[in-house]
């Protein structure tokens, strides 16, 4: 299992366990265990936390901003933490630093959510609209 996940407060926060994002199985499996958190959690905050990963190929950028869409489609507010300074380099030239809500550690993290007055609870959608 290349993530775990744990509630901080009221944050849900996912720690990428790869420390190389290179393989397309590995990166998809990684995508797949990230939508299913999301499907599952009720909290509308969620940190994607990178600390032992020191290598992402493009296609891992590709699904974070798959992972990104997603977020957007739940209405959860979403940031990065941990980020290598290699891979920041590469967040900047690729312009994701700015599609990104990226901070430092974990501790900078929490206080961005807190200060953007983000700290509430998704509240579950019905599983049905229909009139009965």
């Amino acid at each position: 299992m290349p993530i775990r996940h744990e509630l901080s407060g009221e944050v849900r926060v996912i720690i990428i366990d790869e420390a190389r994002l290179l393989e397309g199985s590995a990166i998809e499996q990684c995508y797949r265990e990230i939508l299913e958190v999301l499907d599952k959690t009720e909290e509308s905050n969620v940190l994607l936390h990178f600390g032992r990963v020191t290598f992402m190929s493009s296609a891992a950028l590709g699904v974070l901003i798959r992972i990104n869409k997603k977020c957007k489609e739940y209405q959860v507010a979403l940031k990065l933490c941990g980020i290598a300074p290699e891979i920041g380099q590469v967040f900047k030239i690729t312009g994701l630093d700015k599609v990104f809500d990226i901070q430092p550690d974990l501790a900078k993290a929490m206080e961005a959510f807190q200060k953007a007055g983000q700290l509430y609870y998704r509240k579950r959608r019905p599983k049905s609209y229909e009139v009965t």
